[in-house]
């Protein structure tokens, strides 16, 4: 089979390698969807803090069961699936909980260990998730993205809340959908770039860049008495900053963002405020599940986001309209097989 690895940053190489013999236990899925991750666009770069090379990337991801192991039960040959490609140990305190973020052995499909950019995986059947009806196989592989933006929505209560969300690519637009599903009071979702706010504001939320406003901060509280939650997904130094400005006294800041480098933060201002800062990386198995939910019941539309299609083959052209039009494009979606 074909299998596109990254032997280093900025490089993609397609190889023939074997394709796996299936073992009891496990599944073989025929790939047939991959979504770039904003975490594997880092990883192109080279800039991502907690990925090392070589690596085979791909943990956002569909494809359709070809073999079924030994003793795998609840699963069919054809069925439409995921995986949850975040593992933890098990057996700790945190994989118990079902924190398996939280982890200290994690592994992570498409990271320490290959990810879906082979025409074919094998993984534990236990890591595999059934698509319903009606669930087409490009949204399928946006299972993941949605599972982070509910497991961060779901730190705090969102009931009439309002909502301040820096970031409008994919996680942060998800997060402002999943925050609506909760009842959040009024959504703000702020970006720099166009494309990104026109998409957010057709979605039906309030959307500000920040270039063509005096002060974020003013224009809110001419509509809100107050932002009670922000939530920061682009992983940089000033973003962080004004969500620490904008965020109420005794409010809270989730970050979601990748960080390629290390902030300064207004720490004197989160004391002051006392404001409740808290990490948001993954998800848990009931985040995944309910976020294949949300999907089937159209709750939530991540067909909109889907900008850009490549083939398998195209993959580093997907990484170059990344690097040369970012205000064009949203999540790229890899066409590994029909």
């Amino acid at each position: 089979m074909k299998q596109a690895y990254m032997p280093e940053p900025g490089i993609i190489k397609y190889r023939d390698v074997k394709k796996p013999i299936v073992e009891p236990d496990k599944v073989i899925i025929k790939i047939i969807k991959i979504g770039i991750c904003g975490s594997d666009y880092h990883v192109f770069k080279g800039k991502h803090p907690l990925v090392s090379f070589p690596l085979v990337q791909g943990h956002e991801f569909s494809g359709y069961i070809e073999e079924i192991g030994k003793d795998v039960q609840g699963l069919n040959i054809g069925d439409l699936v995921t995986v949850l490609p975040a593992i933890g140990c098990g057996v700790c305190s945190k994989c118990k909980k079902g924190l398996i973020a939280q982890c200290n052995n994690l592994n992570f499909i498409g990271g320490n260990l290959p990810g879906a950019g082979s025409e074919y995986l094998m993984v534990n059947a236990k890591q595999v998730i059934k698509i319903p009806t009606g669930v087409t196989p490009d949204d399928a592989a946006m299972v993941e993205p949605l599972a982070v933006a509910v497991h961060a929505v779901k730190k705090i209560d969102l009931q009439d809340k309002n909502i301040f969300i820096v970031g409008a690519g994919t996680i942060g637009n998800l997060v402002a959908q999943v925050a609506r599903v909760y009842n959040a009071k009024k959504i703000f979702i702020s970006d720099i770039l166009p494309f990104r706010i026109k998409l957010a504001e057709e979605l039906g939320f309030n959307s500000i860049n920040p270039i063509n406003i005096p002060s974020i901060s003013n224009y809110i509280q001419k509509q809100v008495d107050s932002v009670n939650i922000a939530f920061e997904c682009v992983g940089k130094e000033i973003p962080l900053n004004n969500c620490i400005d904008l965020v109420e006294r005794g409010g809270y800041i989730v970050v979601l963002g990748v960080y390629e480098d290390k902030v300064r933060t207004n720490m004197l201002m989160v004391q002051d405020k006392e404001i409740n800062i808290m990490g948001s990386l993954m998800y848990t198995r009931e985040d995944f599940k309910e976020a294949i939910k949300l999907l089937a019941d159209k709750k939530v539309n991540v067909e909109k986001l889907q900008t850009d299609h490549f083939s398998f083959e195209e993959w580093l052209e997907g990484y170059k309209l990344l690097e040369k039009n970012p205000d064009k494009t949203i999540k790229i979606i890899i066409d590994v097989s029909e």
